[in-house]
C-alpha cells in the first residue's frame, strides 16, 4: 500500500505529464471565406474587402494556421486607395461579437506590394466599439509591408499614438535591428517589415494588459508592444479590453500603388481563444488539490486508528 507522501509524488508526476495536452478554449474562429457575418467601417468608398479570395492565384502559399477542413488558400483580400489618389482606411469586425476577461486574438496576415506608391498598413486589435473606421477604440497595432514609413510599427491606445520609446524596441522604425534581425529580407521583402511572407498577429489580454506580438510560421515570436489600458500617465485616456476584435487596413498617402492591383493585404484564420493555463499554474493548482486530498486521507486514517 502506498504511503500518503508516495501517493502524492505519483499523482504529481502524472499531473506533470498530462499538462501539455491541455487545450485552449476557442471562442471564435473565421476562415474569412464569407463576409455575411462581418461589418465594415470605412473612411471613404475607394477600398475593398474581398472575402473568399483565392490567394493561390497570386502564388501565395497556405496560411500557417489553417486546419483540416478549412477551404485551402482562401481568405479576405484588403485594398485601399485603389484609384482615387486619396488616403483611405477601413476596419472589419465580426457582427454581434464581444469579448471580455482574459483572452487572445490571433490572425494570419500577408502583405504584397508593387513598384511604386506601395506603403500601406495592416493590423488590428481588441476592445473595438463597432463604429469607428480608424484606430480610436481599444488597443491596436499596425505595420507597413514595405518598410516605407518612418514609423513602420505603430501601437495605439484608443487613438493615442504610443511613443517610440514605449515600444518594446524603443523605436517604430522597421530598419532597426530589433525588427530587421527578426524579419530578414525574404522573397524581395525589406528587412524589418513583413512583406511577402506570412506572419501571425497576436493580442494577448491579461487583465488591463495587452501584449502585442507577431509570430513566424516556425513559431519564433517577437514582442511589439505591451499596452496597459489602466495607465494614463503617458498622456492617453487608457482603453477598455472589453469589446469586439478589429482588422484594419490603410493607405494613408495619396499616391496610388503601381502596377494596379499589386499592393494589398490578406488575412486568414481569425481566432479568439482563452489561452491555456501555464504549466506552472496548473502544477500549483494541481499540487494544492493533491495536498488537500492527502491531508483528508491522513485524517481519515487517523480516525480509523
Amino acid at each position: 500500500m502506498l504511503s500518503a507522501s508516495r501517493s502524492f509524488s505519483v499523482a504529481l508526476v502524472a499531473l506533470l505529464t498530462t499538462v501539455p495536452g491541455v487545450a485552449s478554449a476557442e471562442l471564435f474562429r473565421d476562415q474569412m471565406n464569407n463576409g455575411a457575418a462581418w461589418g465594415v467601417n470605412a473612411s471613404g468608398s475607394d477600398s475593398a474587402a474581398t472575402f473568399n479570395y483565392d490567394y493561390s492565384a497570386d502564388g501565395i502559399p497556405e496560411a500557417p494556421n489553417s486546419v483540416g477542413g478549412d477551404d485551402a488558400t482562401r481568405g479576405v483580400k484588403l485594398e485601399a486607395n485603389i484609384e482615387s489618389g486619396s488616403g483611405q482606411f477601413f476596419t472589419l469586425y465580426p457582427t454581434g461579437q464581444s469579448f471580455s476577461g482574459d483572452y487572445q486574438l490571433r490572425f494570419d496576415a500577408w502583405m504584397n506590394w508593387g513598384t511604386g506608391g506601395t506603403t500601406e498598413f495592416l493590423g488590428g486589435g481588441i476592445g473595438y466599439n463597432d463604429t469607428d473606421a480608424d484606430l480610436t477604440s481599444g488597443a491596436q497595432a499596425i505595420t507597413t509591408g514595405d518598410g516605407g514609413s518612418a514609423n513602420d510599427w505603430r501601437a495605439l491606445k484608443s487613438g493615442f499614438f504610443v511613443a517610440a520609446e514605449d515600444m518594446t524596441a524603443g523605436t517604430r522604425q522597421g530598419s532597426e535591428p530589433y525588427y530587421a534581425d527578426f524579419l530578414p529580407s525574404v522573397n524581395g521583402s525589406v528587412a524589418g517589415s513583413p512583406g511577402f511572407q506570412w506572419v501571425t498577429w497576436e493580442f494577448d489580454v491579461d487583465g488591463s494588459i495587452v501584449d502585442v506580438r507577431i509570430e513566424k510560421p516556425n513559431g519564433d515570436r517577437l514582442l511589439i508592444a505591451t499596452l496597459d489600458g489602466s495607465d494614463m500617465s503617458d498622456g492617453s485616456s487608457g482603453f477598455s479590453t472589453s469589446g469586439n476584435l478589429s482588422l484594419f487596413y490603410a493607405d494613408f498617402f495619396t499616391s496610388v500603388a503601381e502596377p494596379a492591383g499589386s499592393t494589398f493585404g490578406l488575412i486568414d484564420n481569425v481566432v479568439v481563444r482563452v489561452p491555456e493555463p501555464s504549466t506552472l499554474a496548473l502544477c500549483a493548482i494541481g499540487a494544492m488539490g493533491l495536498v488537500v486530498a492527502g491531508r483528508r486521507r491522513q485524517r481519515a486514517a487517523g480516525t480509523k486508528r
